[in-house]
């Protein structure tokens, strides 16, 4: 079982909004060091993972590890209620068919209570993705959501290549094209790369369905190689973090 009260709601719902979107199930393990969501989505294009330290929780009541299911689309509902001045309470009792989420503001002390459908209890998490990637880079998130924005009125690929010191971000369609070179403070924080050229092709819309998950962290961490999945994690202020992979396309 667990209890567990996160302090911002408004934080709450950038960590998982976005990011569970793509899943079609919401899979939790809580242990007494993190609360934590790992899923692919059904096409197994997307593998995302939620990690929050159990030190940023006001209240962190658990009892061993508990790995249970939710409803996608009703933890999507309550989440987006969240505000900056609702602390969520989310309860889970062994063996129950629901998780209980409260979301108590702070101001009022006035309370909204709500259920999720446990649909599996006791099944594990997907595993982890370890894979080294040669090329990492750092953005501002804002800058990488917008270059996905403008990809996507062109194309429906978003090619990356790294050479001489720069990435390429494109995107073409019939009689158009999208192009802008990425280089240190041109808008990167940071960037290396362990090769000397690398080229890989993404599907925006992949990319589109997670950009809102970007607002938990000020700056991105994208990482890719040639035809290999890209990495973008989102590290959050109190420490929580984001990490999602987005498959390559042929």
């Amino acid at each position: 079982m667990f209890n567990v009260k996160y302090p911002d709601g408004a934080a709450l719902k950038k960590l998982f909004y976005g990011t569970i979107k793509p899943l079609s199930e919401v899979p939790i393990k809580v242990d007494a060091t993190s609360f934590t969501v790992r899923n692919l989505s059904p096409d197994k294009n997307v593998l995302v993972e939620i990690y929050i330290p159990s030190t940023v929780f006001e209240t962190y009541d658990v009892t061993g590890e508990t790995l249970v299911t939710g409803n996608r689309d009703e933890f999507l509902k309550v989440i987006r209620r969240g505000t900056k001045k609702d602390v969520v309470n989310l309860r889970y009792d062994d063996g129950a068919d629901s998780i209980a989420i409260s979301l108590i503001n702070t101001k009022t002390g006035a309370e909204r209570s709500y259920r999720v459908s446990v649909l599996e209890y006791g099944k594990e998490l997907v595993q982890p993705l370890e894979l080294e990637l040669p090329v990492k880079m750092q953005i501002a998130s804002e800058d990488l959501k917008k270059l996905i924005s403008d990809a996507k009125l062109v194309g429906e690929e978003l090619e990356l290549v790294y050479s001489d010191g720069s990435v390429t971000a494109s995107s073409r369609s019939e009689g158009k094209e999208f192009k802008e070179v990425l280089s240190l403070d041109k808008p990167l924080i940071a960037l290396e790369s362990k090769e000397s050229t690398v080229s890989s092709r993404y599907d925006i819309d992949l990319l589109k369905s997670v950009a809102s998950s970007f607002e938990a962290g000020d700056v991105a961490t994208v990482e890719f190689g040639s035809g290999l999945p890209m990495k973008i994690e989102l590290i959050a202020d109190d420490g929580s973090r984001i990490t999602i992979w987005i498959a390559p396309r042929a």
